[in-house]
């Protein structure tokens, strides 16, 4: 996979507001393939990485390039090929969904007329309804045919499912991986339903007071991302990185199962328990 061009570079990406930073030294590639679960408290920075990786704020210093092209100066070809699904999506108001859709349509020739009709029953969207009558889960629903059906090769979402019922959010989180799959797309969504991501993200992004502070497929998390309680002042291997660190707990990454001497116990997390414990 790493082999390939990155589909979404971003380098070094600094963003502060009121003097306040925000995101500090931010870096990650993003591959075709790739489903990117990001994490992160209110106010982490999540939304505000990704509207700086569509040029849509501009960044304080970095660089961040989409398709081999600078986000503040993309291609009409490539901004064709980028789908964004806000957190608070959108307008449409006075057209019925079908209107909408046809409208949003006529700027993708690549448009998947069979995608769209396949969620639109998925969703139990009416073709007939205005789209000032929807709900916001329905809403949500539309945003995310409108940025899906095109196919588009870079993929970010801002907690897309926040809205759906459980059952809706499962099948479009199956979705959204085969779509990357498939599409050679990649893929960054935003969630705090850590469950959906340990079901579908091939890696997890952590972003923690504006740095990311883990980056890393979601297999290999579960592997050497550890908590480690210690009978004392213990001298950890050097080739541990230290995360967390409360009392006799110290979470690491890096851990390859290797016996240290005045470790106690071992003890794996779920993405739930790491969240908690990175923010406690």
């Amino acid at each position: 996979m790493t082999q390939q061009s990155a589909i979404l570079s971003i380098r070094d990406m600094v963003k502060s507001y009121e003097n306040k930073p925000v995101l500090n030294g931010l870096t990650m590639n993003l591959y075709p393939g790739m489903v990117v679960g990001l994490l992160g408290l209110n106010g982490a920075g999540k939304s505000t990485l990704m509207h700086c990786a569509l040029g849509i704020l501009a960044m304080d210093a970095g660089e961040t390039r989409v398709l081999g092209e600078t986000a503040d100066n993309l291609s009409v070809k490539t901004k064709a090929q980028i789908g964004f699904v806000p957190q608070q999506p959108f307008g449409y108001e006075g057209f019925t969904v079908s209107a909408a859709l046809a409208l949003h349509r006529s700027f993708y020739p690549g448009w998947d007329l069979d995608l769209e009709q396949s969620w639109l029953k998925r969703f139990d969207l009416i073709p007939k309804m205005q789209v000032q009558r929807l709900s916001v889960g329905q809403r949500q629903s539309l945003a995310l045919i409108m940025a899906m059906a095109y196919r588009p090769k870079l993929l970010l979402l801002d907690e897309p499912v926040a809205s759906l019922d459980p059952i809706a959010r499962r099948k479009f989180m199956t979705d959204l991986f085969d779509l990357a799959l498939g599409s050679g797309s990649a893929v960054l969504f935003s969630s705090h339903i850590t469950s959906d991501l340990e079901r579908v993200a091939s890696h997890v992004a952590l972003i923690k007071q504006g740095e990311l502070l883990l980056f890393k497929e979601i297999d290999s998390l579960r592997e050497e991302v550890k908590s480690l309680t210690l009978l004392g002042d213990v001298q950890l291997p050097t080739d541990l990185r230290v995360l967390q660190r409360q009392g006799n707990t110290v979470l690491v990454d890096n851990y390859q199962g290797q016996i240290i001497e005045g470790v106690k116990a071992v003890s794996s997390l779920n993405l739930e328990q790491l969240f908690v414990a990175l923010h406690s």
